[in-house]
């Protein structure tokens, strides 16, 4: 690539298998880059799998182009298998997210053919906790995951945790830290029209995210039981998801000592999520496993006091910058105490955790993030 030729648009293609109208993590991940990449100048696509099955295979979506790909079948009911071979690939930079799906690795594939330069995120670990799903996961890593990382051009990780995970697992060459990012919600605020009436009167407690045993709901249901026994709450749970688990958490409502004090309010709307962020004494965030959740960022942004569970070193982002505080994953003793410390919390302490952690979310913005992307793109080019 010749100097003059560094701030040229490039043609990007993002591989992954969720992708808008899927809810998750790594799908907003994806869009974010392809977007962010759109308004800089450059031409994004994505390749994603047809799950859910969409209308339109082929459209443009905030000057995206995305190809959704039918699967003829799905390994594991996780793992699309799909086919590449007819798409045209005349790209400068294919960015591949995850390591081991058919979808990922088809197209690295490809692109080794072509001699476009690939760069690779891994975005997250997965737990198994059978001694079958122990070793199986051991043998995909050797034979998929670490071949896809390997072969890349460029790796990214989104904590320092995990770039040392990574190494830690075989992986010799160079990695990138580049975080999650996130963009603040540009909507006015909006009270979600579920939550009670009188939920301004009393300390709101927050919980963002889908309703599952990784982002820890049983957790939080058991440290709110706890807090019940303390008597009456002087607060109120609003849980805002959806997931697996939505059925098991009427349930452990309607069996609360008081169900009054925790309002489930489905999926919301961005404008009711910043609501509930501006409003809150305290966000919840009692995951098992995550790479760098959104919630977080956004959380503290908005100016909300986060309880993060310490996995994967995630604490330390609200530790270190006295944002909030951090609690033992899967302790439910252990996120009473934290609840019960942001309750006794005077309004000079939240006005800190809220200052400090408004300050700490800036480098996380989508725009600084993509800023770093791109050099990681051209340094790949050269």
């Amino acid at each position: 690539m010749e100097p003059s030729d560094v701030d040229a648009p490039l043609s990007v293609l993002l591989v992954h298998v969720w992708y808008w109208p899927h809810i998750g993590g790594g799908n907003q991940h994806v869009e974010h880059i392809a977007r962010q990449l759109v308004a800089r100048g450059h031409k994004a696509t994505v390749w994603c799998a047809d799950i859910p099955e969409h209308d339109e295979k082929q459209f443009v979506r905030d000057g995206v182009k995305v190809i959704r790909l039918p699967p003829k079948r799905v390994l594991g009911g996780i793992d699309p298998v799909v086919s590449i071979k007819n798409l045209d690939m005349n790209f400068d930079i294919v960015h591949l997210h995850d390591t081991l799906p058919v979808l990922i690795r088809r197209s690295l594939k490809r692109a080794r053919n072509k001699k476009i330069p690939v760069v690779t995120t891994f975005h997250n670990d997965y737990i198994k906790t059978s001694l079958s799903g122990k070793i199986l996961k051991r043998i995909r890593w050797a034979l998929q995951g670490r071949r896809t990382l390997q072969a890349s051009d460029a790796r990214i990780a989104l904590t320092p945790y995990y770039a040392n995970h990574l190494k830690n697992r075989g992986v010799s060459k160079r990695i990138d830290v580049l975080p999650n990012g996130f963009e603040p919600v540009a909507e006015d605020a909006s009270r979600p029209s579920s939550l009670p009436a009188d939920s301004e009167d009393i300390p709101l407690l927050v919980f963002v995210g889908r309703l599952s045993e990784q982002k820890g709901l049983d957790v939080l249901m058991d440290a709110w039981d706890l807090l019940c026994q303390q008597g009456e709450p002087k607060a109120r749970l609003a849980i805002a998801g959806s997931g697996e688990l939505n059925e098991w958490l009427e349930q452990r409502i309607a069996s609360s000592a008081y169900p009054d004090s925790i309002a489930k309010l489905g999926r919301v709307e961005d404008a009711e999520k910043r609501w509930l962020f501006e409003q809150a004494k305290g966000v919840l965030i009692p995951s098992r496993f995550e790479g760098l959740p959104t919630v977080l960022l956004e959380a503290m942004h908005a100016g909300a006091p986060a309880v993060m569970a310490d996995v994967n070193d995630l604490g330390r982002l609200v530790t270190e910058p006295n944002a909030g505080l951090s609690v033992s994953p899967g302790d439910s003793q252990d996120l009473l105490k934290a609840i019960n410390r942001l309750l006794e919390a005077d309004d000079a302490q939240i006005k800190t955790w809220s200052e400090n952690g408004h300050e700490a979310s800036k480098p996380y913005l989508w725009s600084n993030v993509v800023d770093d992307l791109l050099n990681v793109y051209r340094r790949v080019r050269t």
